[in-house]
């Protein structure tokens, strides 16, 4: 799999910010934190306890406790304020869960992401190009 450039990046983020802030916020954290996605979509507001982060075991990966950087917390903050209600850092809000508090699926993100790609690169872009 290619790296993406900088510029690719960057132009796929400003994508799909046009589309949701959900799918460029997931993009930024799965470059800046040192996990896959399926343990990043699955973030709680409850993990981000001061300085640190407690991502959950999940499967064959035991749980992990990270420094977060500046960025994390601004993020999460921000999503914090504008969906109080929520459960999840990245939590769904389709009809498909209306009454549900799940977070948003690796599948949607990864249409969100070939959509927001196409024009910028001609790379195979999914959840894993964001680290670099």
């Amino acid at each position: 799999m290619s790296q993406l450039t900088l510029h690719e990046f960057a132009s796929i983020n400003c994508k799909l910010k046009d589309m949701s802030d959900t799918w460029s916020d997931l993009w930024v954290l799965l470059h800046v934190l040192p996990v896959g996605i399926g343990r990043v979509v699955s973030l709680r507001y409850g993990n981000l306890i001061g300085d640190s982060l407690v991502v959950e075991a999940n499967g064959r990966f035991e749980e992990k406790t990270l420094s977060v950087p500046a960025v994390v917390r601004h993020i999460v903050q921000r999503r914090r304020d504008k969906y109080p209600h929520d459960v999840y850092v990245f939590q769904s809000h389709s009809n498909r869960v209306k009454f549900q508090q799940r977070p948003v699926t690796v599948i949607a993100f990864n249409q969100a992401l070939k959509i927001a790609s196409k024009g910028v690169t001609d790379k195979v872009v999914s959840s894993k190009s964001a680290r670099w």
